[in-house]
C-alpha cells in the first residue's frame, strides 16, 4: 500500500516535468490565471495577495513572493500537492514546488541525516529520468548536502539540452523535510532564465 502512495506521488512529479508544469489530467487543478471556468477554477487564495505577489499555500506549507508577469498553478493528487510557477515572458523557465503531508521523525541528528538520503533518492532518480525522456541530459552532479530556508537539505544541479536556442539549459532539485512537510523543489531553465528562478525562491519561506 505504501509502495502504491509513493509511485503515485512520483508519477505526479514526473507528469508535471514532462509537461513543463502543466496540469496533468485528472488532477485537481487551480490557477490565478484568469481562464473559463470549464477549464481553470480560481486559487484556493486570496487574489489580492498574489498580485501583490505575496502567496500563502493553503496548507500552509510554505510562503512565496510571486514577481509581476509569473502565474502560479496548484494541482492536487493524494496527499501530495505540486505549486509551479512559470511565465510566458519566460519559456524556458519553470519553478516547481511539491509538497508531501507527512515528515521525518524527530530521531538523533545522525540518524535524521541518513533518512534525509534514503528518502530523497527516489525523488531525484523520478526528476532525472523524466527530464530525461524529453531532453538530453548531461552533467548530472552528485547529491550533496545544504541548507534551505533554514531547514538542512540535499541538492542536486544538471544540465541538459533539448536542440533550441536556449541550449544549454541548467537546473537543480532541493528535497528537504519540516517539521510536518516534505518539499522537493525543482527549477530547470536556460542559463539567463534560472536566475529569475533563483530571485523567487530566495523568498520561500518553509511552514510559516
Amino acid at each position: 500500500m505504501k509502495a502504491n502512495r509513493s509511485n503515485s506521488l512520483l508519477l505526479l512529479l514526473f507528469v508535471v516535468i514532462l509537461r513543463g508544469g502543466g496540469c496533468a489530467g485528472g488532477l485537481r487543478s487551480s490557477t490565478s490565471s484568469n481562464n473559463p471556468p470549464h477549464e481553470r477554477v480560481s486559487a484556493p487564495v486570496n487574489s489580492a495577495a498574489v498580485s501583490s505577489r505575496d502567496y500563502r499555500a493553503p496548507d500552509n506549507t510554505f510562503a512565496i513572493k510571486i514577481p509581476d508577469g509569473w502565474r502560479l498553478e496548484r494541482d492536487e493528487k493524494d496527499e501530495a500537492v505540486m505549486t509551479v510557477i512559470r511565465s510566458d515572458q519566460y519559456r524556458a523557465a519553470n519553478l516547481s514546488i511539491m509538497t508531501i503531508n507527512g515528515a521525518l521523525p524527530k530521531t538523533a541528528a545522525e540518524l535524521r541525516s541518513h533518512m534525509l538520503v534514503e528518502g530523497s533518492k527516489p525523488f531525484f532518480q523520478g526528476w532525472i529520468d523524466g527530464l530525461k525522456d524529453q531532453a538530453r541530459v548531461e552533467g548530472t552532479g552528485n547529491i550533496y548536502p545544504t541548507r534551505f530556508a533554514s531547514f538542512d537539505a540535499l541538492r542536486m544541479d544538471i544540465t541538459y539540452y533539448r536542440n533550441d536556442a536556449d541550449d544549454p539549459r541548467e537546473g537543480y532539485s532541493v528535497f528537504l523535510t519540516g517539521d510536518r512537510t516534505t518539499v522537493f523543489i525543482s527549477l530547470t531553465g536556460s542559463r539567463s532564465r534560472i536566475r529569475e528562478l533563483e530571485k523567487i525562491i530566495s523568498t520561500m519561506r518553509i511552514e510559516p
